[in-house]
């Protein structure tokens, strides 16, 4: 079972996590769940942007400037996490380098859009932007895709950053009953988790977004460490994000000819598939757009990749067809989808502002989970919240595509082993699984109480490392 009904008057025994004792919790009247798996973060970059300037409550362009202008005295003045499909003033076009020189002219200033694909810079930061960057607009300081994701690799956190994000990250996650991650990172976060290990409260299996020749010169293959910290494969991009008009699209993004941007050749993503099987390493290849997943699943076909033993798995693909879907299915790849995504397909908001009429057969969970692909879900970190996203992906705004809450809950919890090859010990309360459990106030099986749900307890390991104190 994956859900254990209220046990009243009654004492749980969960196995101690050094395996020499018992100890005994008694949960009252309040109920069981196997502990929360989020199958796509970004905690320790999350933990960075806790310490940078946060601009998602700003409702407005001037409010966003005003935040940032408020924080002058910082050395460099980093906004994360705007969101101009929520402003109702100023667009996201309005923003520019020179916008920004206004705040400072002599220290870097940037801004960093909510999904991570588009970013504004001021001058003096574009000044640290080498040419080898791609896709970077120097007119406006517009900067798209690598040179948006990875600034943290152009402004670079201090270890007490990271190491201060990590605790922050991790406390966060651990109030929404989150007691594992599919964590991407790339081989500095890898160090920083490796030497951060002790610290660690619950489960990282990591997807590294650079690391193929060190991995391959390591002889590392997926599935290397251990309960609490391995490596599992890597991380590719082949698109982009809707709201920054990246996705790559068959059709052109309403009223533009834009149609997003391929960012790995065929050949280039072949090689990469060929190598990932040569060296038994899994693949997590983000593709948002149908034009982006029709050559992915192009090139799969043409790599034979049997019956998928690595278990690669696509990112998001929240735009599918019906002849996609089979073939993601007969392919036996992985679908990891956002639910807390949904946010923007309510009618009038920023996917129908983007693609018109298409948007209502986005992120079609139903129809992928009863055509028997294995379906995962995770956050983004857009925001982190299992309970959020369940409860978006039983109301999802069109019926066809809604699911019942415990087809919601099992992709939180029993099916996202899978994907990092745990299945045996993860998952479910069951004999001979990691005591990995959290307890709630409420019954999540019935859909009324999924608005107002409180965690309670967090165990991990049968260690209790989170107690909500109300």
């Amino acid at each position: 079972m994956i859900f254990n009904q209220s046990i009243t008057e009654k004492i749980i025994r969960f196995l101690h996590s050094n395996y020499e004792d018992f100890k005994i919790f008694d949960i009252q009247n309040n109920y069981l769940l196997p502990g929360f798996i989020d199958s796509h973060t970004h905690l320790l970059a999350q933990g960075i942007e806790f310490q940078r300037v946060d601009l998602s409550g700003c409702s407005a362009l001037d409010e966003c400037m005003e935040k940032m202008k408020k924080e002058k005295e910082r050395e460099i003045i980093f906004g994360v996490n705007w969101d101009d499909t929520f402003w109702k003033n100023g667009k996201k076009d309005d923003l520019n380098r020179r916008i920004l020189d206004e705040i400072s002219k002599n220290k870097p200033v940037i801004m960093r859009r909510i999904c991570g694909h588009f970013a504004v810079c001021n001058t003096k930061a574009l000044d640290y932007i080498s040419r080898d960057w791609k896709i970077v607009d120097r007119k406006n300081g517009w900067l798209y895709e690598d040179a948006a994701l990875y600034l943290n690799r152009i402004f670079k956190p201090t270890f007490e950053m990271y190491k201060m994000g990590l605790e922050l990250a991790t406390r966060r996650a651990l109030s929404m009953g989150i007691t594992s991650v599919h964590e991407i990172t790339d081989t500095n976060g890898f160090k920083i988790y490796q030497s951060l290990k002790k610290r660690l409260k619950l489960r990282v299996a990591l997807y590294l977004t650079d690391g193929f020749p060190s991995m391959i010169d390591a002889g590392i293959q997926s599935n290397f460490g251990d309960d609490f910290l391995k490596f599992v494969g890597l991380k590719i991009f082949m698109d982009g994000s809707i709201g920054a008009q990246t996705a790559a699209l068959r059709r052109p993004y309403k009223n533009t000819k834009n149609r997003g941007k391929i960012l790995l050749s065929e050949k280039k993503l072949f090689k990469i598939i060929k190598m990932a099987q040569d060296y038994s390493i899994q693949l997590m290849i983000h593709s948002i757009g149908d034009r982006s997943t029709d050559l992915i699943l192009k090139i799969f076909r043409r790599a034979g990749i049997g019956k998928n033993p690595l278990r690669h798995r696509l990112e998001h693909i929240e735009i599918l067809d019906s002849w996609q879907i089979r073939e993601i299915a007969r392919l036996n790849l992985i679908a990891s989808m956002q639910p807390n995504f949904l946010r923007w397909q309510i009618p009038g908001n920023m996917y129908e502002k983007n693609l018109g009429r298409q948007y209502k057969d986005m992120n079609c969970f139903k129809k992928i989970k009863d055509a028997g692909i294995k379906l995962v879900f995770g956050s983004d970190c857009m925001p982190l919240g299992p309970l959020y996203g369940i409860n978006l992906a039983v109301n999802h705004p069109f019926n066809e595509n809604r699911l019942e809450p415990v087809e919601a809950i099992n992709l939180y919890t029993q099916t996202p082993p899978f994907a990092t090859f745990d299945e045996n010990n993860k998952g479910m309360i069951a004999e001979g699984k990691l005591a990995d459990i959290i307890v709630v106030d409420k019954n999540p099986l019935v859909k009324e109480n999924l608005d107002d749900i409180k965690i309670l307890k967090i165990f991990v390991g049968g260690d209790l490392v989170y107690q909500n104190r109300y």
